[in-house]
């Protein structure tokens, strides 16, 4: 008898999570880089690093990223998402029933596409202000 609440405990918990989630977790890593030197990245407005940065965010969330230099226009752009095919792999484990609805509610159902991104600020052109 203890067996069987100790085995539908561990079934439980084991169902709790989606496949996406258990296989590759609810955040994703990007890469954001900038070819303007000296530039200051920031993501969810947050800086996160100058002219290149790594960044473990949440998935199935859009996220913000900026480029702000001294003296130029800062540039916004956010982050894409696709649907992660690992989800599917609920219907091995119960059809789908609860695997993929719980990868849907916690966002692992979802990746960060593409993973790289290159934001530059928008800077005036250095040689035609020397010329004048």
């Amino acid at each position: 008898m203890r067996f069987k609440g100790i085995a539908l405990a561990a079934l439980a918990v084991s169902l709790s999570s989606g496949c996406a989630t258990v296989i590759k977790g609810t955040d994703d890593s990007i890469t954001v880089n900038s070819l303007e030197e000296g530039t200051t990245l920031y993501v969810n407005g947050a800086a996160r690093g100058k002219d290149s940065a790594f960044v473990n965010l949440k998935k199935g969330k859009v996220h913000s990223i900026s480029a702000k230099k001294d003296g130029c226009q800062t540039t916004t752009m956010q982050t894409g998402e696709s649907f992660d095919p690992t989800t599917l792999l609920g219907i091995f484990i119960d059809w789908g029933i609860i695997t993929i609805p719980t990868d849907l509610i916690s966002g692992a159902a979802w990746e960060i596409s593409p993973t790289t991104y290159t934001v530059n600020p928008i800077c005036p052109n250095e040689q035609a202000v020397s010329m004048r």
